[in-house]
């Protein structure tokens, strides 16, 4: 084989000298890379910056979705061009693709790329044997030159791609989402047993008079949250959090932490779950399991008359939950209705939760929080794990009293630390983009949805008002949609700022260590400011690179969930060929309108159209795709509104081009 050049790979005797240089300006840009073969864009991060428009050697230094450094040129057809300069952080370690042979050499192919992308078959893990035209994973171990492309360890034959199954084990090994654990991390969590010693609590304060329990879904497998309440002199209240102490168990330089560093999140798929931590730590010994001992780490907070924070109190205790409680049983027990195996002090103590979680949501409200009611959906699973259901979970008054009394803990927590000046990773939501708001503010006019003021000169009031004047409205669902869509991404850091969305100056993750590694670094802060030591616990740790891990690792989870929830609802859909839903248009791009199916929230392609978010219709559902979860619409005429445009859709059955595998080509 002869050079990268526009066909074929090269040969895996080459080496890997990284780096790349060019004439041109002296000006930079970095952002990420979006490759398309044999050109690319730089995506602009800067308002008002246009995207940068890449080819040439240059780009065989970095693949799709790497943060690149770019040196800017001149224009070329209106075009910004530039070159790449080097990669800052590759996107993944692993790639998931089509495994091809040309010549003596395998390779794989991600989908939708073309030779160029290839990355060249090093070697393959025990037990893999290649079959052509199969989906691999493959692993990294040589990255692109100018002259030498990729190359790998093939690790998995994944299987057929029209198989649903393997689209989905695709994309977790894609997201380096693994679904089982190393046999080192088993044997190191297994040692700990399922339940914890009084030995193993001496020295933390006993809580097993206290009436405290937990309250999750119905479905929910681990418990690492419970709560207490008890009134005080002159109308106060002290509210206790109660987390699992993950802390006490995943030390730093084990095993067990190592493995949790890598995931730094759970994954929740319809009807399953892939845990951070081993399942002995997960499901049973950090789980606040009813009527057993568990360790945990409290957040007493003192609250006024009126619901506003005062005195904060962090305290490694031991609890005994007298009640494992679903979110509909609390919703009971609030609404006056018989729930099973309620005492009456804990009814008491419920009624009282639900009147201190108004009065927060008040004050939060006053500082400028945002308040979003949008419908939340969730896929009902058979006995074989095939999904039977999309239903629509129901917004209860017991899902705000737990988030309330979540979000004060986590800010209480926060404050006490930045206080400390403890270093800790907080949770940051950046004031939104103005460029973004504008456009917000004139899509919501048109749907007759006007905020009381400018959003770009005052986003929060705006916001607020924007999101009041949805309520009880015909789009009140779409306005939702769009307000969270024009908000900035949330991350972890270890800088000081605050959340935008909640109006916290100060916040953190503290409540879920089990299932975030972040909640679990903020443990390792509480638990050495206790011990009155305040930087043992980061001591050898870049936190800020931490930080952007596990942010990184947050959306790898939320996008593999979502591909999850997609092909479970077309696979659902796949039984309802040619039936009519009532649907409403979410998004409207060149390839035509995004329209969601208000029973299910499914989002189907309406192919040419030129929509108007909002508006709502009858669609017929005229395809499903459910290895990709994907689903194909159309309108029923008569309910059409007059101001959707159809465009002739062009090439919606061209054939395929022949793939380039099929006829290598020489520089």
């Amino acid at each position: 084989m002869r050079g990268r050049g526009r066909g074929g790979f090269h040969s895996p005797k080459g080496g890997n000298r990284g780096g790349g240089k060019g004439s041109g300006g002296g000006q930079f840009l970095e952002g990420k890379l979006q490759h398309k073969g044999r050109f690319g864009f730089l995506l602009s991060e800067a308002v008002g910056v246009a995207d940068v428009f890449v080819s040439g050697p240059t780009l065989s230094l970095a693949m799709d979705g790497d943060r690149v450094k770019v040196r800017l040129g001149g224009e070329r057809n209106g075009k910004r061009m530039g070159e790449i300069v080097s990669v800052i952080t590759r996107a993944r370690s692993v790639a998931v693709g089509f495994l091809r042979k040309a010549g003596k050499y395998w390779a794989v192919v991600p989908e939708g790329t073309d030779e160029s992308q290839a990355i060249v078959a090093l070697a393959f893990a025990p037990g893999v044997s290649p079959e052509s035209g199969m989906l691999a994973a493959i692993k990294i171990d040589r990255w692109p030159t100018e002259t030498v492309v990729a190359g790998g360890t093939v690790t998995q034959i994944l299987g057929r791609a029209e198989e649903p199954k393997v689209r989905l084990a695709a994309t977790l090994a894609q997201k380096e989402i693994d679904t089982k654990f190393p046999d080192a991390v088993e044997r190191e969590a297994a040692k700990f047993g399922l339940d914890p010693t009084p030995e193993q609590w001496a020295g933390r304060k006993e809580l097993f008079h206290l009436p405290v329990f937990t309250i999750d879904g119905a479905d929910a497998k681990d418990f690492d949250d419970a709560v207490s309440l008890e009134e005080l002199p002159g109308g106060r209240w002290r509210l206790g959090v109660h987390i699992a102490a993950v802390a006490e168990y995943v030390k730093r330089g084990s095993a067990v932490d190592a493995e949790a560093v890598k995931r730094a999140t759970s994954v929740y798929l319809p009807g399953r779950v892939i845990p951070m931590l081993p399942p002995n730590l997960s499901d049973h010994l950090c789980s606040l399991r009813p009527d057993v001992p568990r360790l945990t780490v409290t957040c007493w907070l003192e609250l006024d008359e009126h619901g506003a924070p005062g005195k904060v109190e962090l305290e490694e205790t031991v609890i005994r939950s007298c009640r494992r409680f679903t979110y509909e049983e609390v919703q009971d027990v609030v609404d006056g209705k018989p729930v099973e195996r309620v005492t009456p002090e804990v009814k008491a103590v419920v009624l009282k939760m639900g009147k201190l979680a108004k009065m927060l949501t008040k004050v939060r409200m006053r500082r400028g929080a945002l308040d979003f009611m949008t419908t939340e959906y969730y896929v009902k699973m058979d006995e074989k794990g095939e999904p039977l259901v999309v239903l629509k979970r129901p917004r209860l008054d017991s899902h705000r009293l737990i988030e309330e009394f979540m979000v004060a803990a986590n800010e209480a927590v926060a404050r006490t630390l930045s206080k400390s000046k403890t270093p800790f990773m907080r949770r940051l939501h950046e004031t939104p983009d103005p460029v973004r708001l504008q456009a917000l503010q004139e899509e919501m006019g048109q749907l007759g949805i006007v905020a009381k003021t400018s959003l770009v000169a005052h986003p929060v009031e705006g916001l607020q008002s924007l999101l009041a004047a949805a309520v009880g409205h015909p789009f009140e669902e779409t306005a939702n949609i769009q307000v969270i869509r024009s908000l900035k991404q949330a991350r972890y850091s270890a800088e000081a700022g605050g959340h935008f969305g909640l109006a916290s100056k100060d916040y953190c993750h503290f409540t879920s260590p089990i299932r975030r590694y972040p909640d679990l670094v903020v443990h390792r802060a509480v638990k050495g400011l206790l011990k009155g030591d305040k930087t043992s616990h980061v001591s050898g740790i870049d936190l800020e690179g931490l930080a952007v891990h596990c942010s990184e690792r947050e959306r790898g989870a939320a996008e593999a969930e979502r591909k999850a929830v997609d092909m479970a609802r077309a696979a659902i859909l796949g039984r309802s060929i040619g039936e009519i839903f009532d649907g409403v248009v979410v998004n409207v791009t060149t390839a035509g309108a995004f329209v969601s199916l208000s029973e299910s929230g499914a989002v189907g392609l309406w192919r040419g159209a030129n929509a108007t978010v909002g508006q709502k219709l009858k669609v017929k559902l005229t395809g499903v795709d459910e290895a990709m979860g994907r689903i194909e619409l159309e309108p029923v005429k008569d309910s059409l509104p007059n101001q959707i445009r159809v465009t002739p859709w062009q090439n919606k059955h061209k054939p395929a081009k022949p793939s380039p595998w099929q006829k290598r080509r020489r520089r």
